[in-house]
């Protein structure tokens, strides 16, 4: 009898000893758009959750797309339901962080950045890539996709209007390239440019060393400044004329004219590479090379998320720090680059071991690796009014490109339009 006694009550010591341990595991959630929740997000919590024992990571229902991920946690920010981490878009990051900051519900990463070794950071992330996290001087997000516009094109169809790849790296080349595919009756290019937001704009802006607003308060506009907003309207409308280029062009109708063959070149994120490739198959020669910057100042603004961590509390705080390091780090960017292509935000996925062989043996997918030092912010208006802003500028440059409205008339209607509704 007593044996059996005791042996129950080792058991049973046994027992809560292992519910002590289970409840000891720190669970956290975190929020994601659909684009990239099966693809990325899913496989590398799995690896997460498997490589330790202390953290469990797990996924709210996916959100549509960025602007529904920005929506749900503006609208969980008031109900106090906000999950402990989620990725958000670069370009609405700042009107996010301010209305967090504004209630104490989002983490600065600099508090985090203190609790690692002297030089973590500088080995792990790059200034430009870090800046594309901050909003007001305070980095608010880590940089998880990131991506930077690259030319993709047919090499047989550029080869045989005499055409080569250097013609990319400028824009005089760019536009005599379009000249020479268009006398051959073939339909020069396309490419992400007034389709959802701004990115194409800033990018005009940007690649000339220029900026959207001021670098240090953020509520200046400045793309016209030293005739940045006339030089790039004027490169949009020779985009139209002379390249032939559909202001009211359909995208995927673009992606499907460029795949199949019967377009010169093709303009857009590095996320692409993996399906382009996989729709042209073997119908023709695809490579990509890098996109056309102005001077040496040039930089590309960054597409792609940030992650962000909103939790206060303490022991949550440290594990979505954890796991937000795995998936910046080394081997979760080496994982999400070559699943889609983006541009890693780490440093250290370019050493050999993770991407930098992988890259030297497909130039294909190797150009992001080539335009990392090319990255720079990807800026967002303050207030509300983001969406509304672009879509009234959509509809100048739209027709400006059409000769509707003159280059210099256009410049003042899109910095009007900023400025008045930064206001509201």
């Amino acid at each position: 009898m007593n044996f059996i006694k005791k042996y129950f009550i080792a058991i049973f010591a046994i027992l809560v000893c292992y519910a002590g341990v289970v409840e000891a595991k720190i669970k956290i959630t975190c929020l994601a758009d659909g684009g990239r929740y099966t693809k990325q997000h899913v496989p590398l919590a799995k690896l997460f959750n498997e490589m330790q024992s202390e953290i469990e990571v797990e996924y709210q229902s996916p959100a549509k797309n960025y602007g529904d991920i920005h929506i749900k946690l503006m609208r969980a920010s008031v109900t106090k339901t906000l999950p402990d981490c989620a990725f958000q878009a670069f370009n609405q990051l700042p009107s996010l962080a301010r209305a967090l900051e504004a209630r104490d519900q989002i983490v600065n990463f600099q508090d985090l950045f203190d609790t690692e070794k002297d030089g973590w950071v500088d080995e792990n992330y790059s200034p430009a890539i870090l800046g594309n996290g901050k909003v007001d001087g305070v980095q608010y997000g880590i940089p998880f996709n990131a991506s930077l516009y690259q030319f993709y094109y047919n090499h047989e169809l550029i080869t045989k209007v005499g055409g080569k790849e250097e013609d990319f790296h400028t824009w005089d080349g760019v536009m005599g390239l379009a000249k020479k595919l268009r006398d051959n009756d073939i339909t020069a290019f396309g490419g992400w440019l007034l389709h959802g937001d701004d990115w194409g704009w800033q990018m005009l802006i940007t690649s000339q060393g220029g900026r959207l607003l001021d670098k240090n308060a953020g509520d200046k506009v400045t793309f016209n400044e030293n005739d940045h907003g006339i030089k790039a309207l004027t490169l949009l409308k020779r985009w139209h004329d002379e390249g032939g280029y559909d202001p009211d062009g359909v995208y995927k109708q673009m992606v499907t004219a460029f795949t199949e063959g019967n377009m010169g070149f093709f303009a857009t994120s590095p996320a692409a590479a993996t399906s382009l490739k996989k729709k042209v198959g073997g119908k023709f020669d695809l490579r990509s090379t890098t996109f056309a910057v102005w001077n040496e100042d040039g930089l590309l603004p960054t597409g792609g998320n940030a992650a962000v961590i909103m939790t206060k509390d303490p022991e949550r705080m440290k594990a979505a720090w954890e796991y937000i390091k795995f998936v910046t780090g080394p081997k979760g960017q080496e994982f999400a680059a070559k699943t889609t292509g983006y541009l890693p935000t780490n440093k250290r996925a370019l050493l050999p071991e993770y991407l930098g062989d992988y890259y030297k043996e497909n130039p294909f997918f190797g150009i992001p690796g080539i335009q990392f030092d090319r990255a720079g912010p990807w800026v967002g208006y303050k207030g509300t009014q983001t969406q509304k802003i672009w879509k009234e500028q959509r509809s100048v440059i739209r027709s400006v490109m059409y000769g509707k409205t003159p280059i210099a008339e256009g410049a003042l209607k899109l910095q009007k339009i900023a400025e008045e509704l930064m206001e509201q």
